[in-house]
């Protein structure tokens, strides 16, 4: 009786330790431990930082707002309105050497977005040459990230999407390969508001496009651009929030953890 009490005491024991191991684990990875070899000194992928993303459930509808080629002054106008409406978004940044340009980078960090890499330059032609030359472009802007406001993005989003034509579908194999290898997870998107044009759209007309080219899904991944000509940006983001919180949707920033939505 009594060795069958201590072997019981000991499976309990064990249970009990396993439990703790798995709790420590869930905490260390909810923590971003897995970014234990970033240089000291640098912060977690912003997305990380400050919460943790609650992955959707069957049937819940998200939206992920996503902005590229900023920051510029439009970039302001849009956290604004973000700040306002207590809503989270995903930056896809370029790179800014200008003292206003840095500090958009960091009131995006500490108004809790999420910061990603789009390109250094931006010059497609230079960038898509090879998949040396896209990681050269990109290690320069993670770099100038982590020295700016001390943040190595693990998100990205390529320039004219990840299946562009301006590289070779054997370029963009080896990128995709390379960026695998680093952790860096990327993202397109399923909706558009199709504001990339060299003069800027009406508000009206942007938010109709995404609405549109969006549909029903359950998870509506939304490009819109924040660089200096996107001057009714501002305006479409607060008609957009205003609409899919009607429906019922939440509003979430892209992380590593976030199930990517890729074109095929």
């Amino acid at each position: 009786m009594f060795v069958k009490a201590f072997r019981l005491r000991n499976l309990l024991y064990g249970l009990a330790a396993v439990g703790i191991a798995a709790a420590i684990v869930g905490n260390l990875a909810a923590m971003g431990v897995r970014a234990l070899n970033r240089p000291e000194g640098a912060q977690m992928e912003p997305s990380a930082a400050e919460t943790i993303e609650k992955k959707p459930e069957a049937g819940e509808k998200v939206v992920y707002l996503s902005f590229d080629d900023g920051p510029s002054a439009v970039t302001g106008e849009i956290l604004d309105v973000l700040k306002e409406k207590e809503v989270p978004a995903t930056f896809f940044v370029i790179g800014a050497t200008t003292e206003r340009g840095k500090a958009l980078y960091q009131r995006i960090i500490d108004e809790g977005h999420a910061l990603g890499i789009h390109s250094y330059s931006h010059r497609y032609g230079e960038i898509y040459e090879s998949a040396d030359a896209y990681l050269k472009d990109f290690e320069r802007l993670s770099d100038h990230l982590e020295e700016t406001v001390g943040v190595r993005p693990s998100i990205c989003r390529f320039p004219g999407g990840s299946n562009n034509r301006h590289a070779s579908k054997e370029t963009l194999r080896e990128i995709k390969k390379r960026l695998r290898k680093k952790g860096v997870v990327w993202f397109d998107w399923n909706a558009i508001a199709k504001d990339d044009r060299e003069t800027p759209a009406p508000a009206e007309q942007m938010f109709e496009t995404v609405v549109k080219t969006a549909g029903e899904k359950e998870r509506i991944l939304v490009l819109l651009h924040d660089d200096a000509l996107r001057t009714t940006a501002a305006e479409c983001v607060s008609m957009l929030i205003d609409h899919y919180r009607e429906l019922g949707y939440r509003f979430e920033k892209l992380t590593s953890e976030t199930d990517p939505i890729c074109f095929g």
